[in-house]
């Protein structure tokens, strides 16, 4: 696996700690880690070359995980990857937006987590190519 750039946005702070680890132990790079739908824009603002996004759904401050995705997909163009408790129908419908690249459930295991951040790349890279 290539050295990939991580965004962590999750507002629990034990989870950062879990997510960073295996993302160190799978070579990737985390850029960040915020807590907040703004922080995460501003981050994403901040460094351009993020290669995924990993997005709680459920976040501290006044925009929530989905519409910090929308916003993120209108303004920067970068691919998020889905992690959260709640995998009830109205939240899984809310979340199917275009820079959507993947959709997991807590607990989050390593191997599983580094799956989904490689096809959530690859996906978004073919996407781009297609256009």
């Amino acid at each position: 696996m290539n050295s990939k750039r991580i965004l962590i946005v999750e507002d629990d702070k034990m989870l950062c700690t879990v997510f960073q680890m295996f993302l160190q132990e799978l070579n990737y790079e985390t850029v960040a880690i915020v807590r907040t739908g703004a922080d995460a824009i501003a981050a994403c603002k901040s460094y351009q070359d993020i290669d995924v996004v990993l997005m709680d759904i459920h976040l501290d401050g006044d925009i929530d995980g989905v519409e910090t995705a929308r916003r993120i997909s209108d303004e920067l163009k970068a691919p998020v990857l889905f992690i959260t408790g709640d995998n009830s129908p109205e939240t899984i419908k809310s979340a199917t937006l275009d820079n959507v690249y993947g959709f997991m459930t807590k607990p989050v295991y390593k191997r599983n987590l580094g799956v989904a951040i490689e096809f959530a790349c690859e996906k978004y890279k073919n996407t781009r190519k297609n256009q």
